[in-house]
């Protein structure tokens, strides 16, 4: 039964996975770019002093790195990326000392102290992800991952508009946040409910979860029906969001009885 605690716990790891399988793959695109970027600046250095071929080496490592994450994305890459990056940093410590001393020249001058800080944090960053992946690709089922995988591509790709039972709406956020979207699709007795950003005209999940349908409510703020829009407050689980606008249609999808509030309230 998908109500079932252990069913949904199933899918909430799922879930999880899908979504930190999702960002480990940006992961990998991040490390490719940080090891071109070292490659560039390793190769204009050993034009003119042999310490270039230590950035060139420890940046192709890192695009080596990236592409093992995008691909096979196994918990112990991220080590590697991390450690790779790590190493990075340090060097480009050394070669602050080391221009100090008057024994190179920094190709980037004082900006080489702004890299090797980026790439210390962004080592830190890849390294904090280490113990989280782990856990997750280990009590993770894969035959729910495959599936939940479906549901997250299908619902992304979906038009709510033109579809019978996908439910979307916007919802205010704080100001630091900005709007976010929203998408609810019926899975069995449950809705998988994902969160966006809308970027450059597309959509950046950022959440994903699973929630009983009767724990999925939606309160009309009063406004007119006729409306485009209406105002409401949209229960998600223990998740309460105020300010949300959303179409009369797909307010109908998820409480029937709202329009009938609605109108009486107007």
């Amino acid at each position: 039964m998908a109500s079932d605690p252990e069913h949904l716990k199933r899918l909430q790891l799922a879930g999880s996975f899908c979504l930190f399988d999702k960002k480990l793959r940006s992961s990998g695109n991040s490390s490719i770019v940080w090891g071109l970027l070292n490659v560039l600046i390793g190769v204009a250095v050993l034009a003119r002093n042999p310490w270039g071929a230590v950035s060139l080496v420890l940046g192709l490592t890192l695009i080596a790195a990236g592409m093992y994450e995008r691909t096979v994305r196994d918990p112990k890459v991220i080590v590697i990326s991390a450690a790779t990056l790590a190493g990075l940093a340090v060097w480009n410590f050394a070669l602050i000392g080391l221009a100090a001393m008057g024994k190179v020249r920094l190709a980037l001058g004082g900006r080489t102290l702004i890299w090797a800080a980026a790439q210390a944090w962004g080592a830190y960053a890849t390294w904090k992800t280490y113990t989280t992946y782990k856990i997750l690709r280990e009590q993770s089922d894969p035959v729910t991952v495959e599936l939940v995988r479906g549901y997250i591509y299908g619902l992304q790709k979906t038009k709510p508009d033109q579809s019978l039972d996908v439910v979307e709406f916007e919802s205010s956020g704080d100001f630091v946040g900005g709007k976010k979207r929203y998408r609810l699709k019926p899975v069995e007795d449950l809705y998988l409910a994902a969160r966006y950003k809308a970027q450059l005209g597309s959509l950046q999940l950022e959440e994903v979860t699973f929630v009983p349908r009767g724990e999925v409510t939606l309160t009309p703020a009063g406004e007119k029906w006729m409306s485009k829009k209406i105002s409401a407050t949209v229960q998600l689980g223990p998740l309460s969001l105020e300010k949300v606008s959303i179409t009369p249609e797909m307010a109908v999808r998820i409480n029937p009885a709202a329009r009938a509030i609605a109108l009486g309230s107007t």
